[in-house]
């Protein structure tokens, strides 16, 4: 029978905030959707105040990792461990500045919110939720399979951004007594493109942490391998 180490409580404490973390910002990425959706400048202005309750959270996460570090000695898989919590903690607070910021911008759309209906932005958001609770699902579950899967969903959120950003360039040239608010959307749509991309960050640490292999990056991975070898 394993032996119960102090080491598994502290990573146990520190998976837990981890996993509070996730439903945080899942919830306020949920709620700045809404929020611009429907022009609701009080529940914009209730994910704001959330961003505060994350980086409490971000900064718990690094003192528990910092007090790991300094009471025990990982290796192996509980190495993993801490080095995957570092950057799912900055990935996940970055996630819930974009929904702040998301949210922010829903005052600039009071008047102006037909001008949503003519993009991708709201097909965007939902999409790039889904990502984000598979990710959160992934994590939780330890499973590298639907982190794989995330992984590649990212291209259709870089197909529906591209679009996005050329039916606004369109729109502004047609209509340029709105370019104030266009602008606002074209930020709106890079926001939730930068969402998908650390929930894509995510995944590629569900991976490392179960199968000890980096996949970022993996062009230049395998260009310095060649070198390495004089091919």
């Amino acid at each position: 029978m394993p032996t119960h180490r102090p080491l598994d409580d502290a990573l146990q404490s520190l998976w837990d905030l981890l996993v509070d973390m996730t439903h945080i910002v899942d919830e306020q990425l949920a709620d700045a959707i809404d929020a611009v959706s429907t022009c609701d400048l009080d529940l914009a202005e209730r994910v704001t105040q959330r961003d505060d309750e994350v980086d409490a959270l971000e900064l718990e996460v690094d003192r528990q990792c910092e007090r790991i570090l300094a009471l025990h000695t990982p290796v192996a898989i509980d190495l993993r461990l801490i080095i995957v919590a570092v950057k799912v903690n900055t990935d996940l607070e970055r996630i819930g500045d974009y929904a702040k910021n998301l949210a922010k911008n829903t005052k600039h759309l009071t008047g102006g919110a037909d001008l949503l209906r003519h993009t991708r932005i709201r097909e965007m958001a939902d999409a790039a939720r889904g990502v984000l609770r598979e990710v959160q699902d992934a994590l939780i579950r330890r499973d590298r399979v639907l982190a794989r899967r995330v992984i590649a969903r990212d291209l259709e959120i870089d197909r529906l951004h591209k679009e996005t950003i050329d039916t606004l360039v369109a729109l502004t040239r047609e209509h340029p007594e709105n370019a104030q608010a266009l602008v606002h959307l074209v930020t709106m749509s890079k926001g939730i493109e930068r969402v998908a991309d650390h929930a894509k960050n995510i995944a590629e640490s569900v991976v490392f942490l179960i199968e000890g292999v980096d996949i970022r990056h993996r062009k230049l991975q395998q260009q310095a391998g060649q070198q390495a070898t004089g091919q």
